[in-house]
């Protein structure tokens, strides 16, 4: 197996992968066979030579206190003593991982979230209590926040770095402040960093009030008087191996309810181990960070239902020659992917197939050959399968750099839906002043396709919901509602048709405009030939990335071309997903986020 090795004290060029005999289990232990491996502040300032008279660390040693992953068969998050950092370990502090949460978000919540459940619970807090979370904007201080403001307490914040705070007003908290503009006094004080912003903010303290120094991120403790309030130290943190695992099983339980939620700021491949620790020496990196062993992706052996797809633990694929790797932020779900699932699109499955078509994220690896993009560069576009995973190979041709003011899952919602608008625009070629009828406008393709044409001069009148009429009347849509007399409702001429529906409206179609040259669909195949209305499917090519997003990419920018994001679904729930897409009715797309 492999393991990393910090083989010096120094930066983070001193952690080596080795090879290493596989562990054997002893008394009360078991194996397990880690996919996710936790990365903490503490790992990096032991590698650094800190702390040495208390952890009594001398290289070589491997490094890391927790994991997740298999053991005997079951999802399983554990705490280890040391030699955390490899494929496997032997453990005896073993916490279920519940249907629901992600191997990934439970290697993310097993060290910080026993320790913030116990910080909060001796703290008591009650409704008003007056918060302040130092290091706000790291794994344990978004936890923090999240459980003192679900109790009621007025939370600020400290934290250093817009990003930081940005995550910790979102965690909840209702003042974020960097560490000079802290005001005024509070009743608790959960100090992460120690040294002398903890000192200093010590003085915060109302008498009577409470100091939780547990953090040294700073270096050491802060070295405060009590002076009338009371200060609990590192005690409140460290726990009984019995106590850890009952804090950890309900840590996992309050995620599951959605009461507390991993913030992941880095996730890299285990060998790029030195990333993640760099980003902890810059002390930029928000949230947690995680080495994955293994890459989960979404797939299925059988044709049918979404009940056939699952989540695989895989290795993390290797790019090829002229490709690369992406860390997969975002993925969006199409149509089409259900329809390949249930076998619609090809012959009989030759072994595992994934899904998902377009996604955002960044590069990690480049392949022999690949000039151009960079590690590191975040980017979005389309992918041959398989995008609904962590990790994901693509041809660089077929990506795009995405803009820092583009996030993850909306650039993950583009690329299918802006690339089939913008081939269906160019067989219908709309002239300005002419009348674009839409069928299904409120799905991904129908928004692309209506605001691309607006763009271009067209007037377009699109089918939906009832539902969803006001939001298709803000972006210049005159909305109709689908079904029986559809024809009636529309009193006024039509001069082309985009079908993205399905829903037997070819004929309608044709008699609407007169002409079966002037209507395309893309999701009736069956009777296209039937109505005399030309397919347009994927295969048949159309413009390269970089000219459809030309066009697009402007327009997003000034809000001129909206794609709502209908729902986000963790990479476990991709069956929900699929249903939902299934379903229809939904304004918008569907994505698929990391966690």
């Amino acid at each position: 197996m492999r393991v990393i090795e910090a083989v010096g004290f120094g930066g983070p060029e001193v952690l080596a992968v080795r090879e290493a005999p596989d562990p054997v289990p002893g008394p009360g232990q078991v194996v397990v066979d880690v996919s996710v491996v936790d990365v903490m502040s503490l790992d990096a300032q032991l590698r650094a030579g800190w702390g040495r008279q208390w952890f009594g660390h001398e290289p070589p040693y491997v490094p890391g206190t927790g994991v997740a992953g298999y053991a005997g068969g079951r999802r399983v998050a554990a705490r280890v003593s040391g030699g955390g950092y490899a494929e496997k370990v032997v453990a005896s502090e073993v916490a279920a991982v519940p249907d629901g949460l992600s191997l990934p978000a439970a290697a993310a919540l097993l060290q910080v979230g026993p320790a913030a459940l116990s910080l909060v619970d001796a703290a008591e807090l009650k409704p008003g209590t007056r918060v302040l979370v130092t290091g706000a904007g790291g794994a344990l201080g978004l936890a923090l926040v999240q459980l003192a403001a679900a109790a009621g307490a007025e939370v600020t914040g400290a934290a250093r770095g817009e990003g930081k705070r940005s995550a910790a007003e979102a965690a909840g908290a209702a003042r974020v402040v960097d560490y000079e503009e802290v005001t005024g006094e509070f009743d608790v004080v959960f100090d992460g960093v120690g040294g002398q912003v903890g000192a200093e903010l010590f003085e915060r303290v109302a008498p009577g009030g409470t100091f939780f120094a547990y953090g040294v991120t700073g270096g050491n403790p802060a070295q405060v008087d009590p002076a009338g309030r009371r200060v609990v130290g590192m005690e409140q943190v460290q726990f009984a191996p019995e106590e850890f695992v009952r804090l950890a099983e309900r840590a996992f339980a309050e995620a599951v309810a959605g009461r507390l939620r991993p913030h992941v700021g880095l996730a890299v491949p285990f060998d790029q181990v030195a990333r993640a620790h760099a980003a902890l020496d810059a002390r930029e990196l928000t949230g947690k960070a995680l080495l994955l062993v293994t890459s989960r992706a979404a797939r299925y052996s059988v044709y049918g239902g979404p009940e056939v797809l699952r989540v695989d633990e895989l290795p993390i694929p290797e790019p090829g020659p002229g490709q690369v790797r992406l860390a997969v932020q975002a993925a969006g779900v199409n149509a089409i992917d259900w329809k390949f699932r249930q076998g619609m699109m090809g012959g009989p499955l030759e072994g595992p197939a994934g899904t998902g078509l377009e996604v955002a994220g960044t590069i990690d690896a480049l392949g022999p050959g690949v000039d151009g993009p960079r590690i590191g560069q975040a980017v979005f576009g389309r992918v041959s399968a398989g995008g609904v995973a962590d990790f994901v190979l693509a041809d660089p041709a077929e990506l795009l750099e995405r803009p820092g003011w583009l996030a993850p899952e909306e650039a993950a919602a583009l690329p299918v839906a802006a690339g089939t608008a913008h081939r269906v625009l160019g067989l219908l070629a709309p002239r300005p002043g002419q009348t674009l009828l839409i069928h299904a406008v409120a799905g991904g393709v129908g928004l692309a396709a209506a605001q691309l044409a607006i763009a271009r001069g067209a007037r377009v009148i699109g089918t939906a919901s009832e539902r969803h009429h006001a939001f298709l009347r803000g972006l210049g849509v005159e909305p109709v509602v689908y079904g029986d007399g559809l024809e009636e409702r529309i009193t006024e001429p039509v001069d082309l048709v985009l079908d993205a529906s399905g829903r037997d409206v070819l004929g309608l179609s044709v008699r609407l405009t007169g002409d079966p040259a002037k209507v395309v669909t893309i999701a009736d195949g069956l009777t296209a030939a039937e109505h005399g209305v030309r397919f347009s499917t994927g295969a048949q090519g159309g413009a390269p990335l970089g000219e459809v997003f030309a066009e697009v990419l402007p327009l997003v920018e000034r809000g001129a071309l909206r794609i709502p994001i209908a729902a986000a679904f963790p990479l476990e729930r991709i069956a929900d997903a699929h249903r939902m897409s299934e379903d229809g009715h939904f304004l918008g797309k569907i994505v698929i986020v990391a966690e």
